[in-house]
C-alpha cells in the first residue's frame, strides 16, 4: 500500500523584537517584509530574501530559522540541518524550530537524530501534533508497525480528522496483518477526503483482501479514475464487478479502458474472460491473443486460448497451445489431458496415447483417464492393450459400467458370446442407463439366435434415448429380418 508519508512543517509564528539601533531596525523590518513575502504565498522571494538576510548577520536566529524552514519547503534539507541546528542552540525550548530540524533530520535519512528531536518536543509539549506524526513516519519507514501504531494513535487524538493520520495509522495496522483495522481507518481517511486515490486505493484493495467485495467497489472506482490510476486498481474494479454478478457492468468497463490498458497482458486476459461469458467467442480469441502477444508465455492465457479454441473445434492449434502448456507447466495434469484431448480430436490417436499413458504411469489411481486410454487403444486396434486397461480399471472401480462394456467388446470380438453377455449385462446393472451396453448386449444374443431378446432390449434402449442412431438402425435391421 502506499503511503500519506509527507512531513508536517511548522512556519515560525514571529521573528524577535527590533532592536534599539537604526540598522538593527532596518534588518528587522526586512525579516518582518520576507515574513509577509512568504504568508502572501511568493516562496521564492522569501526565500531569496532570507538569504540576504541571512549573509548580511549568519548569527541572526531569526532568519537562521526561517530560511532553514524554507529550505526543507524546497526539499534542501542539507542546507536546512546546520541553520536549523544553530536556532536550536539559541532557543533549545522552541517547538517549532525542533519540530523543523527533526524533518531535517528525516528527510536527509538520519531517524535516530530525528526521533531524539521529536522526543524532545514531546518532553516539552505533549499534545503538538506534528511530532507524534512525524515518529510515526519514521517508524512506518522501519517496518516498525507497532510503535508506529503508538505514535499516529497519538497523532490522531490530537487531530482526529486528519486523512493523512489515519491512512498511515491503516498503513502501520496493515504491516501487523491487522487487515479489518487497516481497512476501518483507510476507509475513515477516504471519507474525509473522498477525491484522494491513494486513501481509495487502500480502503478498497483492503476490503478486497478480506472478501468485503461489494463493499470495496465505490473506493475502487475513485482510484481508478484518471489515465494515470494503478493498473491493478483498474483489474481489481473489474474483477469485482463480476465477483458481484457486475458481468455486464464489468465487460462495459474493461471495454472502455483498451486504450489506457491496451499494453497490459493481465487487462486483455480478463477481457477475454469476460467476452467469453458473454457469449462472444471470437472477441474472447482475439483478447486472449493480445494477452499472448504481450505476455506469450503466460499460463492462464494458453490454457484459456487452448479450451476456447477445442471448443470451437480448432483441435490442430489447441493441440499446439496444450503442448506448450505442458511444457511451460510439466506438474498440470489437465494440461496433458487436454493435450490428449486434442490429440484425439485431431485424429493424432497414437500421440493422445502416449500421453494418457504418461499420465497413468504418474497416476494410476486415474480410473477416468484409463478408461480414456482403453477406448484409444481400442480404436487404434490394440485390443489386447485396451483390455488389459479395462481391467485395471474395474480392478479399482468394480461398479464401471465403461470398463464392463470394454471388457464386453473384447469378448464379444473374441466369439465368447456367453463371457460378452454377462459382461454387458452387468453393465447395464452398473448403469441402466448405459445405452450403448444395451445396444452391445442384443448384437451378442443376435449371433446367439435370440433375436426376440434382442430386440426387447433394443426397445428397452430406445426408451431411454430414443435418437440414438446405432439403437435404431439395429432395431430396424431385427425386425426386418425376423
Amino acid at each position: 500500500m502506499r503511503t500519506g508519508l509527507i512531513l508536517f512543517f511548522v512556519a515560525l509564528s514571529v521573528v524577535g523584537s527590533a532592536q534599539s539601533a537604526p540598522d538593527a531596525r532596518d534588518y528587522q523590518r526586512r525579516l518582518i517584509d520576507a515574513t509577509n513575502t512568504y504568508k502572501s504565498g511568493d516562496l521564492q522571494a522569501a526565500l531569496d530574501s532570507f538569504e540576504k538576510l541571512h549573509g548580511e548577520d549568519p548569527s541572526n536566529v531569526d532568519a537562521d530559522a526561517w530560511l532553514g524552514f524554507l529550505y526543507l519547503r524546497t526539499n534542501q534539507s542539507v542546507k536546512a540541518i546546520p541553520l536549523l541546528e544553530a536556532a536550536a542552540k539559541q532557543r533549545p525550548n522552541d517547538l517549532e524550530v525542533l519540530n523543523n530540524l527533526g524533518n531535517a533530520y528525516f528527510m536527509n535519512g538520519d531517524d535516530d537524530k530525528a526521533l531524539t528531536r521529536y522526543g524532545e518536543i514531546e518532553k516539552l509539549n505533549d499534545k503538538l501534533f506534528e511530532p507524534y506524526y512525524n515518529t510515526g513516519n519514521i517508524y512506518l519507514r522501519r517496518k516498525n508497525f507497532s510503535d508506529a501504531i503508538n505514535a499516529f494513535t497519538k497523532a490522531k487524538a490530537a487531530k482526529p480528522d486528519d486523512p493523512y493520520v489515519l491512512n498511515n495509522l491503516g498503513v502501520a495496522y496493515e504491516g501487523q496483518k491487522d487487515y479489518e483495522k487497516a481497512a476501518t481507518e483507510f476507509e475513515a481517511a477516504s471519507k474525509i477526503d473522498p477525491t484522494n486515490t491513494t486513501f481509495a486505493r487502500n480502503a478498497g484493495m483492503t476490503l478486497i483482501r478480506l472478501h468485503h467485495t461489494a463493499e470495496a467497489i465505490p473506493f475502487l472506482e475513485v482510484a481508478a479514475k484518471g489515465d494515470n490510476a494503478d493498473s491493478s486498481v483498474v483489474l481489481a474494479l473489474g474483477d469485482t464487478y463480476s465477483k458481484t454478478n457486475r458481468r455486464a457492468d464489468a465487460l462495459n468497463y474493461y471495454e472502455g479502458i483498451k486504450d489506457r490498458m491496451g499494453s497490459n497482458a493481465s487487462f486483455w486476459f480478463n477481457l477475454g474472460v469476460l467476452r467469453d461469458q458473454n457469449n462472444n467467442p471470437s472477441g474472447a480469441e482475439e483478447a486472449y491473443r493480445k494477452a499472448l502477444e504481450l505476455n506469450p508465455n503466460d499460463l492462464d492465457s494458453i490454457n484459456n486460448l487452448g479450451l476456447l479454441l477445442y471448443r470451437e473445434h480448432h483441435y490442430d492449434e489447441s493441440a499446439t497451445l496444450f503442448d506448450k502448456l505442458s511444457g511451460l507447466n510439466p506438474g498440470s495434469v489437465s494440461a496433458k489431458l487436454n493435450l490428449a484431448a486434442s490429440y484425439a480430436k485431431s485424429g493424432s490417436l497414437p500421440k493422445a496415447i502416449e500421453v494418457w499413458k504418461t499420465v497413468i504411469r504418474s497416476d494410476p489411481s486415474r480410473n477416468l483417464v484409463r478408461l480414456d486410454l482403453a477406448n484409444a487403444l481400442w480404436d487404434a486396434g490394440d485390443y489386447d492393450g485396451a483390455l488389459y486397461h479395462y481391467k485395471q480399471a474395474l480392478a479399482r472401480e468394480p461398479n464401471s459400467a465403461e470398463a464392463l462394456n470394454g471388457i464386453g467388446l473384447y469378448h464379444l470380438r473374441q466369439s465368447k458370446l456367453a463371457q460378452a453377455e454377462a459382461a454387458f449385462r452387468s453393465a447395464i446393472e452398473a448403469d441402466p442407463k448405459d445405452v450403448p451396453a444395451y445396444n452391445n448386449l442384443a448384437i451378442t444374443l443376435e449371433r446367439m439366435n435370440r433375436r426376440k431378446q434382442a430386440i426387447a432390449v433394443l426397445e428397452r434402449a430406445q426408451k431411454i434415448n430414443p435418437a440414438d442412431a446405432d439403437v435404431t438402425k439395429n432395431l430396424q435391421r431385427m425386425r426386418s429380418s425376423g
